[in-house]
């Protein structure tokens, strides 16, 4: 009888109307169609830079710098032009991280090219190093400013200037650190099946960093003043250590960086400050880098279930080559459906 009365009070009967309608929405509702930042190519035309547009002393100018490259290799063939350009920003004495990479991830092939980015020494021993190691892999890039903590913004624009003037037909470009662990197969077949063998335009992955406070402290290194940059908090910007671009993306940036002010923070000033002015949005892959758990269960030999594109940033060499090891005896990873990651 109790239950007889509760059917039919009109409070339940319109809560039970509620729940009805909302069941019935969230089951038949259409999904939102994802809007992406970036578009793929489908045809063979591909981006040309146009360097035309650029001032006519552009070459040697790096910035405020006047610039030439102390040490420069072509792997680019125009006649195979590469799926992928890696650009590693390293420092000239880290020698074993180069050799490291060199013995894993980091081999050239037809689909991809590796080249190691570091600035000039005054130290005359470890300037003779680099030359003999240039010289036994012809894989090394050097400008010719300091090779400073505060310069690496003039380390980035050169990577960038690199690209557009020496591999201009590569699809994609790749600037990373040699502490960093690339699945390079893995790569291959994201950007040939997840992306685009064409390439595509609008391309800049990375692990974003949103609400980031401009530190003030005297005791941080990553001080800023006022005067360098007076907002509190940086626009949303790229850890420097995994920035996937497309040509048109690299172009853009490197144009608007030769014509700003400096600012040292490199990641901050190029994929924040001066993407936000060009509206160039960036899509997050975190997702895609090994997570502490996992990167565990890896040294540990066990295998994991994640696809994954990147280990984390500073790895040991060790880690590395264990990382190289698993991603060479276990099966390219399945990166479908990656953009729902997030």
């Amino acid at each position: 009888m109790m239950l007889e009365k509760r059917l039919y009070n009109p409070l339940f009967l319109l809560l039970a109307l509620i729940l009805c309608v909302t069941i019935i929405f969230y089951v038949f509702r259409k999904k939102p169609e994802r809007i992406l930042a970036y578009k793929l190519h489908s045809s063979n035309s591909s981006y040309t830079y146009p360097i035309h547009n650029l001032p006519k002393d552009d070459y040697n100018r790096l910035i405020d710098l006047n610039f030439t490259f102390k040490i420069i290799n072509y792997p680019c063939n125009d006649s195979n032009p590469p799926l992928l350009l890696v650009l590693v920003h390293t420092s000239p004495d880290n020698h074993v991280k180069r050799s490291t990479i060199r013995d894993t991830w980091g081999k050239n092939d037809n689909e991809v090219k590796v080249l190691f980015v570091i600035g000039d020494t005054n130290n005359t021993s470890t300037q003779n190093q680099v030359l003999e190691e240039n010289l036994q892999y012809g894989d090394l890039i050097q400008g010719d400013y300091m090779d400073a903590y505060r310069n690496m913004t003039y380390k980035h624009v050169m990577i960038l200037k690199y690209a557009i003037y020496h591999c201009p037909l590569a699809k994609y470009i790749l600037k990373t650190d040699d502490d960093v662990f690339v699945h390079i197969r893995g790569m291959k077949h994201f950007l040939s099946n997840n992306l685009s063998l064409l390439g595509a335009s609008n391309v800049l992955f990375c692990t974003t960093r949103e609400h980031t406070i401009a530190l003030r402290s005297y005791r941080s290194k990553w001080r800023v003043t006022f005067k360098e940059f007076p907002d509190k908090y940086y626009p949303t910007y790229c850890p420097g250590w995994n920035l996937l671009y497309s040509p048109d993306v690299i172009f853009n940036l490197y144009e608007e960086a030769q014509q700003a002010d400096y600012f040292w923070i490199d990641d901050v000033h190029i994929t924040g400050i001066l993407a936000k002015k060009l509206n160039i949005v960036h899509t997050n892959i975190q997702p895609l880098v090994v997570s502490s758990q996992n990167l565990y269960y890896i040294e540990k030999s066990y295998n994991i279930t994640q696809p994954f594109l990147y280990g984390p940033y500073n790895l040991n060499e060790n880690t590395i080559r264990t990382l190289w090891k698993y991603a060479n005896t276990h099966p390219t990873p399945n990166y479908t459906g990656w953009e729902d990651f997030n």
